[in-house]
Formats: C-alpha cells, sequence, structure tokens
C-alpha cells in the first residue's frame, strides 16, 4: 500500500519521497515503527525491491481490507496527473465543511464508504444525501495518446456507478478544453463525450430549444458545420475543472450532440462561465454544479441571437428572391428586344421544328420543358408570361414534346406536374 499515517497524518509515499526524504531513511524510521495504517492502526515497515516498487505493507499480519481496497482504487487512478489528488482532496474538504452544517450530508472518500463491499471500481468521493449517493471522480489526462482504452473504462465505470444505485458525476482537468466560439465547436475526446451529463439546467435549455419554431434548423442559422439535422435538439454538458494556487475552479459547457465517431464534436450553446467551488459542489438533493442566475441569463442571450440570426437569413433569403426575379426582369426584357427586331416571330406552327433543331445542337443528353420553353423564346416565340413568370407558350411546348414522345424521339424521365418536365434523347437524334 501507500498510504499511512505518519507523524499524526495521513500522507502517501510519494508525498514523503517529493519532500526530498531518501528510502534508506524513511526504511530507518519505518524500522522504528513511525508508519501505521490509517485503517487498522496496526504498524506499517517500508518495503523496495526489484519486483515491486517501494510500498508499505503489515508488519505482522495479512493486509487489512481497507489497505486492499485502498490499493485497489490507487491502482484505478495510477494514469491520473498529479494535479488529480489535488483537486480531489479540494473537492472532499469543501464538501466536509458543507457536511458540518447538514446532519443529513455525509461524505467520504469511495474506497473508505464502500470498501467493505469490495467493489470492482471507485469515485473518488461518495455524497450520501438523506436517500441519494453521489459519485463524484475527477479525471486527468484524457488524451487519445495516453490512453485509448480509456473511453471503454469510463463507460464501464459510469455503468458500474449507476447499477450500484449511484449517482456519477465527473470532473474534467480544464487543459482538455478545446472551443471554437467562432463557428459554436467543441471539440471532445471520446472519454469527454461519454461523460457529458443531462443536468435540470440542460433539460431546461432542451425543452426551450424544442419550443422554438423556426423555418431553418438551428445548426443553419448560426452556419455550423453539421452531419445531420436532428428531430429534436438534446443538450447536455461538461463540467471542467483546475486548481488555482489555493483554489478550484469549474467551468460550465454546455452543448448540443451532433457528431457520435471520430472526430467527436458538437455545436456549443454559449461561451460558458465559471464558478466557485462553493458553488459547484452546494448540495441539496444532488450537487447544484451551476449558477441558476447566470444560466438564465445565458439562455435569453442565447434566444436573442438566434431570433437575429433568423432575421438575417430571412433578409438574405429576400436578397437572393430579388435578385433572382431582377434576372428574370432583365432576361424576358432582352428577349422582348430580339422578338421586336425580329421580323417573323416563331409560331407554334414552327415549334416542333425549331424543338428538333435544339435538340440536335444540343449536347445534353436530358433535356426540360423550361430549358426548351427558354429557347424558343430567345428564336422569336412570344415571351408573354402570366402572373407566375411562367411563359403563356409553356403548354404548347409541352404537347409537342408529348407528341416527339409519341414519336419515340424523345422519351419522359420525369415529370413534376405542372412545374417541369425532364425528358431523355435517344441516341439516334444526337448523331
Amino acid at each position: 500500500m501507500q498510504e499511512a499515517i505518519y507523524e499524526g497524518k495521513n500522507i502517501t509515499l510519494s508525498v514523503l519521497l517529493d519532500g526530498k526524504r531518501e528510502i534508506r531513511e524513511l526504511k530507518k524510521s519505518s524500522a522504528k515503527g513511525a508508519f501505521s495504517c490509517p485503517y487498522c492502526n496496526e504498524t506499517l515497515i517500508l518495503r523496495s525491491g526489484n519486483n515491486r516498487i517501494q510500498h508499505f505493507s503489515h508488519r505482522h499480519s495479512e493486509s487489512c481490507e481497507l489497505s486492499i481496497e485502498s490499493e485497489r482504487y490507487h491502482k484505478q487512478v495510477e494514469r491520473e496527473s498529479k494535479q488529480h489528488s489535488v483537486i480531489k482532496n479540494f473537492i472532499y474538504d469543501e464538501l466536509k465543511m458543507q457536511q458540518k452544517l447538514k446532519k443529513e450530508l455525509e461524505v467520504e472518500y469511495g474506497y473508505l464508504a464502500k470498501g467493505a463491499e469490495k467493489w470492482s471500481f471507485y469515485p473518488d468521493i461518495i455524497v450520501k444525501n438523506i436517500d441519494k449517493e453521489i459519485a463524484i471522480t475527477v479525471l486527468t489526462n484524457v488524451t487519445q495518446n495516453r490512453d485509448e482504452k480509456l473511453a471503454s473504462q469510463i463507460i464501464k465505470r459510469n455503468t458500474y456507478f449507476k447499477e450500484k444505485g449511484l449517482i456519477p458525476i465527473w470532473f474534467i482537468e480544464n487543459t482538455e478544453q478545446s472551443l471554437d466560439l467562432a463557428r459554436h465547436v467543441i471539440h471532445l475526446w471520446e472519454a469527454e463525450l461519454n461523460l457529458a451529463m443531462k443536468t435540470p439546467e440542460d433539460l431546461m435549455g432542451e425543452t426551450l430549444l424544442n419550443e422554438i419554431t423556426c423555418d431553418q434548423s438551428l445548426f443553419e442559422l448560426f452556419d455550423y458545420h453539421h452531419q445531420n439535422t436532428p428531430d429534436s435538439y438534446k443538450v447536455r454538458s461538461l463540467y471542467y475543472i483546475q486548481s488555482k494556487e489555493d483554489s478550484i475552479q469549474f467551468s460550465v459547457r454546455r452543448f448540443i450532440e451532433d457528431r457520435q465517431e471520430s472526430p467527436f464534436r458538437a455545436f456549443v450553446l454559449n461561451e460558458g462561465y465559471e464558478i466557485s467551488l462553493s458553488t459547484a459542489l452546494l448540495a441539496t438533493q444532488t450537487l447544484q454544479l451551476s449558477d441558476p442566475k447566470i444560466e438564465m441569463q445565458l439562455r435569453d442571450s442565447f434566444l436573442q441571437e438566434l431570433q437575429q440570426k433568423e432575421k438575417e437569413y430571412v433578409a438574405k433569403q429576400k436578397e437572393i428572391e430579388d435578385t433572382r426575379r431582377t434576372e428574370l426582369l432583365i432576361k424576358h426584357h432582352d428577349s422582348s428586344k430580339r422578338q421586336d427586331s425580329s421580323k417573323n416571330l416563331l409560331t407554334k406552327s414552327h415549334f416542333r421544328t425549331a424543338i428538333l433543331e435544339y435538340i440536335k445542337t444540343c449536347s445534353a443528353i436530358l433535356i426540360n420543358t423550361d430549358d426548351v420553353t427558354e429557347y424558343l423564346v430567345l428564336n422569336g416565340a412570344s415571351n408573354e408570361c402570366y402572373n407566375t413568370g411562367r411563359y403563356k407558350i409553356y403548354p404548347d411546348v409541352c404537347a409537342c414534346l408529348d407528341q416527339l414522345t409519341e414519336e419515340s424521339i424523345i422519351e419522359l424521365s420525369s415529370k413534376g406536374g405542372q412545374r417541369n418536365r425532364t425528358y431523355a434523347v435517344k441516341k439516334y437524334i444526337k448523331s
């Protein structure tokens, strides 16, 4: 085991070695009974050798049950950074302070609270509040190259805690954040995606977004690069944590689910905010993990931004439509000028000949009624239009094309009712 009571304090062997104490000096202290087990108070001796790293062991008996479970837990967290224990202890101390004020609150390190049950995995801290138990775990070193199996391990541990009746809450080391707020994107490790939670604040935001009626999806309004437009938006959150000298700071990140495969990414709702340890860990039925007043302000701010994006989208669509109409008017005007200058108007009786000429000279294998109609207008047919903007010769063009279909010169490929029809040109006509 790595823990011991030394000079009245619970301390780890790594801390003693980091304090510039040499192993031979610690062995002398050990031989004189300076170390004892924090769980059963039996004297510990310090051992070191070629086969095992330096460790404490019980002098007169086998290891006690809790020390065995302590070893199981410490093996579980050996992949974590040095900041892990610092952050964990800050959280523990804050919750212990609350325990003094709330009789219904019980706070303990995970392996101490559940060691007698010999669990397969332990959270860092367990908080019991009346009939609810919360499993708090701090995760550091969350990178693909450090631990490729981390995502599956996280899923297994998360599932295990839920099966044991605990509410899992994960805090991720702040260094792992990857945000591009200008594009509303948060890039994620798979482990981060698996640890994202759905809190009451997430449900409020989710309900609000799904009640909003927009002609376009939220992703499209914000020009967010996405794969699919969801039927409904699913909001989740991540909680990043970092130590700042003598304090701990939390960052709240809320996002809408998007890509569920590598590279993992999501639509981040806002720039997030930082809250103090005492605010984040305020224990009611569960942990607060947010500032309700700030959450309300962020939701209102996002709705205002969404409304502005919708206005911009409508204005852009109107601009596109106005441009299209202007181009159509210009085209009709040019056609009218050409018609006026033409001595011989192309009449209905000449449509068949003109269409056959179009088919022979056209390089396309497929033709459609709109293109044929436009060709006839440009070559002298009437350019009069209905109020809808469609040429009045359109029905006659359709009738002529139907006749050519009956003669097997062309064949109908698709039909759009009164809108547009597409025809396939027979190969021998193209020769």
